[in-house]
């Protein structure tokens, strides 16, 4: 099924809205059948794999793979995921990249041929007030209970990040369930979070110190997303 973004979008609200705040969320981004559509695929999609890093090492793990470690060896990954964390930058969830061999008609690499067309383009260009983005990356992630993305501002100097985005693809998600996009101020308070709702596609400016908060075993689905960044040339 061909993506579609919904056509009642109020483009000048959301822009005024993006300069006043840095961040927005954009309720109903796409037609409802098509991100029905994109996030049942994105489920069943076979390319699924754990990713983790050890500092500045990123490590994955497809499903046969992980299947084939030892008690002990998932132990120890999840002994170093907690220490990580409580150290510093750490994260733990599922991924599908689109750099990987997966098929063309893959949902990621339909959603993000979707977000790098003329028209999407210009919205983003629009929306944010940055006429510098030529393009958008994206990458699938998928957060179950106990994988988070702790604190960073996604600042990475000569990548070009604008923006950054969330396109979220669960059904129906409770505050409780964590996966909060949560944003901080400089003393650590948290001045806004938004929850993963259904067919909503967050935007904010980089740098911007950011989380994803740990999923909780309340969980009844997972936290299933689409998520990157809008880029400048380089």
């Amino acid at each position: 099924m061909d993506l579609r973004r919904a056509e009642n979008l109020d483009v000048t609200a959301l822009s005024a809205a993006f300069d006043t705040h840095g961040r927005i969320q954009i309720s109903g981004f796409l037609t409802d059948d098509t991100a029905r559509a994109l996030g049942r695929d994105l489920s069943l999609s076979g390319d699924w794999k754990l990713t983790f890093n050890r500092g500045t090492t990123v490590l994955d793990y497809d499903q046969a793979a992980y299947a084939q470690l030892d008690e002990d060896a998932r132990r120890a990954i999840a002994h170093d995921i907690v220490d990580g964390g409580r150290r510093g930058f750490q994260f733990c969830y599922d991924t599908i990249r689109e750099t990987e061999a997966i098929a063309p008609d893959a949902p990621l690499r339909r959603f993000n041929r979707f977000m790098n067309s003329p028209d999407m383009l210009a919205l983003v260009r629009q929306v944010t007030g940055f006429d510098t983005i030529e393009r958008l990356d994206g990458h699938a992630s998928r957060y179950g209970p106990g994988q988070f993305l702790t604190t960073h501002d996604d600042h990475i100097a000569g990548k070009g990040r604008r923006a950054a985005y969330v396109m979220n693809l669960s059904g129906q998600w409770h505050p409780d369930w964590g996966g909060l996009l949560q944003f901080f101020d400089a003393r650590g308070n948290v001045v806004r979070a938004f929850t993963p709702a259904f067919n909503t596609l967050a935007v904010f400016a980089v740098p911007q110190a950011h989380s994803v908060s740990w999923v909780t075993p309340l969980a009844a689905n997972p936290r299933l997303a689409i998520t990157g960044w809008m880029l400048e040339e380089r």
